[in-house]
């Protein structure tokens, strides 16, 4: 009989600790980021950084997923907005069209560049690109080199995860899950319009 008032005590802190902290989760970029912030073992999923806090962000080159080239994110003067994807990715496919409206709304303002990440053959990320019809270029990452280089920035399991690079080379803001149109839109037009 002494086991019942513990279990009810149990149930009753756990139900406790759900609640707190389901109240302390970190800001939330929209209602399809619940589910990373979920994955993401409830940190923030946007982080928006101070132009007097901002580091350089890495530089990545490599082999254009279309097999054209090579991309770089190197944009001198430009912000540069830099996702991070995979066609096996449920999430991508989800975030997608939000991109691609994202980018033809900001073509004034922004470089738009993707990062497929472990995928072990371009095929599977080509495939994706046109049926998605994603406009904008994007780096074939296979091994996750390039995104390495992103480890102070972005988690490498962190995927969707987007980047926005500042005028200057610096990171302004991370996302760790999918973005929506409006969010992305409205974080570059304000990176865009700071003073150069």
């Amino acid at each position: 009989m002494a086991t019942r008032p513990r279990l009810r005590g149990r149930t009753l802190l756990a139900g406790l600790l759900l609640v707190l902290l389901t109240g302390c989760g970190g800001s939330a970029i929209d209602d399809t980021n619940a589910y990373d912030r979920q994955v993401l073992g409830g940190g923030k999923a946007l982080t928006v950084v101070a132009p007097e806090d901002r580091k350089p962000a890495a530089v990545v080159t490599g082999p254009d997923l279309a097999g054209t080239g090579t991309v770089t994110s190197s944009r001198p003067g430009q912000v540069v907005v830099l996702n991070v994807w995979a066609s096996w990715c449920g999430p991508c496919r989800q975030e997608a069209p939000e991109l691609n409206a994202a980018s033809k709304d900001l073509a004034d303002d922004a470089v738009f560049i993707g990062l497929n990440v472990r995928e072990a053959s371009p095929d599977p990320g080509r495939a994706f690109v046109r049926a998605t019809e994603v406009p904008y270029a994007h780096i074939y990452d296979p091994d996750g080199t390039q995104l390495i280089r992103f480890s102070a920035d972005l988690s490498p399991s962190a995927i969707p995860s987007t980047l926005i690079i500042d005028r200057q080379g610096r990171t302004a803001v991370r996302i760790a899950g999918t973005v929506s149109r409006t969010t992305l839109v409205q974080l570059v037009r304000d990176i865009a319009a700071e003073p150069r």
